[in-house]
């Protein structure tokens, strides 16, 4: 059986195998959209358990000139924290590089230089925040029933992301 539209012949089959794709496609979009989900849901979480983790690899800085250990300075990287984490999380949706340009990169460093948080503390946070996103991701994604092949490809952009703010911090 085949239709003619437009001096094209389009079997029946080749239309079937379409509908496929575009399900296979619109299941893999949902699942990616799930586990980015994932990531905003658990940004304060992520954020906070990076904070105090590189506080916990570095006692020293707590005690110096320049220590993380002020209300405000806390504060303020959690609060960077999450939103990067939500920033990154619209970047896998969008692939706007200028919401990360404008809102994110454009001061922060900074920031951080006029607090005096050290620079290698905050990039340590956003190493940390990078791997418990990875994480994130695995384990949603684990969760998710059929086609994961959409992970590997999240990963990476999500790693390219987060080097993206590590390097403007060095």
């Amino acid at each position: 059986m085949s239709v003619s539209k437009n001096n094209q012949l389009l079997s029946a089959d080749k239309k079937l195998n379409d509908l496929s794709n575009i399900k296979e496609f619109i299941s893999s979009a949902n699942s990616r959209l799930d586990a980015i989900t994932s990531i905003t849901h658990n940004s304060h979480a992520i954020a906070a358990d990076a904070v105090t983790a590189m506080i916990c690899e570095n006692q020293d800085s707590l005690n110096s000139k320049i220590s993380l250990n002020t209300t405000n300075k806390m504060s303020v990287c959690l609060r960077d924290g999450e939103i990067i984490l939500r920033i990154v999380a619209y970047l896998l949706i969008s692939n706007d590089e200028s919401v990360l340009e404008k809102s994110c990169l454009k001061d922060l460093k900074n920031t951080y230089l006029a607090l005096g948080v050290p620079l290698r503390n905050a990039r340590r946070v956003f190493e940390l925040m990078r791997d418990a996103t990875i994480s994130d991701l695995n384990s949603t994604v684990n969760n998710i029933r059929g086609n994961k092949g959409f992970l590997p490809k999240l990963i990476s952009e999500t790693e390219f992301q987060f080097e993206r703010i590590i390097n403007l911090l060095n």
